[in-house]
């Protein structure tokens, strides 16, 4: 009875070795989407009077939209901040200020636009 044990333990094993060979994986991570990502989150989100309370120098403003179209997402909050956080770090800023989102439907051809503004700054933090 061990023997047989063993040997179906072993064919288990081989078999599921085997069974992933020429397995593929698709995805869309790209390694500029992870350097993209990682740069937006270096940069804080800050309310007005935050900002204020830290050695702080504003450096520009900027602004991001999505349009949901036929068959794409909502847009999202999150995901317009995040666009957002990456400009400002772009610009060489690490503290973000958000003045306002407008979520206009529908607008133009979308079915739904989300677009913010915001100011970025450079925070020193030390």
């Amino acid at each position: 009875m061990d023997n047989q044990l063993k040997l179906i333990f072993l064919i288990a094993a081989l078999m599921g070795m085997t069974a992933c060979q020429g397995v593929r994986f698709n995805t869309n991570l790209t390694p500029e989407m992870v350097v993209d990502k990682y740069q937006a989150s270096q940069v804080v989100e800050y309310t007005a009077e935050e900002v204020y309370n830290h050695d702080s120098q504003m450096i520009g403003d900027v602004s991001a939209a999505y349009c949901q179209r036929v068959n794409t997402p909502p847009p999202n909050y999150s995901g317009i901040i995040e666009m957002l956080k990456y400009k400002v770090h772009k610009i060489g800023g690490n503290g973000i200020v958000v003045m306002e989102c407008a979520k206009d439907n529908p607008y133009a051809a979308c079915i739904a636009h989300l677009e913010c503004r915001a100011l970025a700054y450079e925070v020193n933090f030390s």
